[in-house]
């Protein structure tokens, strides 16, 4: 009977660092247009990222603000694979990264270790869909 007991407790246990590490996240945070049309995200580097989903318009400029607030060796860097992307994260420090979501599509990114994961969502929002649906309706 222990033995089911503690065969259970380390099933749930490792159900939850398989949920911890590859199944949470939030649904996303909406980039903020600045001023000059660059579409910009804060995220707070502490025990992963914070938010770890940032949700942006395709073809227009993107900017991150990394700001690592731990001394943890798995946040030293962050890497976009896909972008070719890689940035020191010096502690307290604001590091910016910027690109061109150019196509709808997803653009992860990571700590070099791969334990720390996140991703940049690029899709058109309602109003661009519609804008955009309404430009391309023939006129006849």
């Amino acid at each position: 009977m222990t033995d089911l007991v503690v065969n259970m407790i380390g099933l749930g246990l490792a159900g939850f660092v398989v949920w911890w590490f590859w199944l949470s996240g939030s649904k996303g945070a909406r980039a903020v247009p600045a001023a000059s049309g660059i579409q910009e995200v804060r995220v707070l580097v502490k025990d992963g990222y914070t938010p770890d989903t940032m949700l942006v318009e395709p073809g227009r400029p993107v900017r991150l603000i990394f700001t690592r607030k731990e001394s943890a060796v798995c946040s030293e860097r962050v890497v976009f694979p896909s972008l070719g992307i890689h940035r020191e994260l010096p502690e307290n420090q604001d590091v910016i990264v910027e690109f061109v979501a150019d196509k709808p599509g997803v653009y992860p990114f990571s700590c070099q270790m791969n334990m720390y994961r996140g991703k940049v969502v690029a899709e058109a929002t309602v109003a661009t869909a519609k804008a955009t649906k309404k430009a391309t309706v023939p006129l006849n």
